[in-house]
């Protein structure tokens, strides 16, 4: 976290960049396998993929990731609102559309 910090008010690198998503992506699957193998705590580790989109990336508010983080939050927090009611495949199908829009994010950020 330090690294973010020392970067936000200037021009992040790419590096930077990939690493931050990287991380978002890391807690976006680890809620997602929670959800289906049926973790009594998927709702607190879903919590953890909130808490790691909650904050600007590196940049800061107007860095050039922003838009995607902004709708990583709500597409995570609308899966938490259908996890928590009960309809399991409405925020599954949120939670794999914002991993699914983070590793491509990635893949056109590295190339590859």
């Amino acid at each position: 976290m330090v690294l973010l910090k020392e970067t936000a008010g200037e021009e992040a690198t790419l590096d930077v960049r990939v690493g931050h998503l990287m991380r978002i992506g890391g807690y976006l699957d680890y809620a997602i396998l929670s959800m289906w193998t049926g973790n009594k705590r998927a709702d607190v580790i879903m919590g953890m993929a909130a808490a790691s989109v909650r904050a600007p990336g590196p940049g800061g508010p107007e860095g050039p990731d922003e838009e995607l983080l902004a709708r990583l939050r709500d597409l995570i927090a609308e899966a938490r609102e259908y996890f928590e009611a009960g309809d399991f495949s409405a925020a599954m199908a949120r939670m794999r559309v914002a991993e699914d829009l983070t590793a491509l994010h990635v893949i056109r950020l590295t190339g590859e």
